[in-house]
C-alpha cells in the first residue's frame, strides 16, 4: 500500500469512528467499512493501522462492556480534532 493509500485508509477508519461516536466499533465492523471504502485488508493489517492510530492518540482501543476479551475502537478528542482540522467531518 502506498503512503497515500495508507492515509486514505486511516481517514476512512477515523471517519467511521466519528460517525459512530460516542459509541465504539469492533474490528469486524471497521474491516467491513474499509472494504466498502475500497480497501482490501485482513485483520492483522487492520490491527497494524489501529495500533498506529492509537499510538498517535487518534483512537483508543477499549474492551467491550460484556466481554473484556473483545476489543473495540473509539475515536478520541484528538481524533475528532484531527478530522475537523483536515475538513473531514
Amino acid at each position: 500500500m502506498t503512503p497515500e493509500q495508507k492515509l486514505l485508509l486511516r481517514h476512512a477508519l477515523l471517519r467511521q469512528l466519528a460517525a459512530a461516536a460516542p459509541a465504539s466499533l469492533p474490528p469486524a465492523t471497521l474491516l467491513h467499512g474499509a472494504a466498502l471504502a475500497g480497501f482490501r485488508l485482513d485483520e492483522p493489517q487492520l490491527q497494524v493501522e489501529l495500533d498506529y492510530l492509537a499510538g498517535k492518540n487518534l483512537l483508543a482501543i477499549v474492551p467491550a462492556a460484556l466481554s473484556r476479551a473483545l476489543p473495540r475502537a473509539r475515536l478520541t478528542a484528538a481524533g475528532r480534532d484531527y478530522l475537523e482540522e483536515e475538513n473531514l467531518l
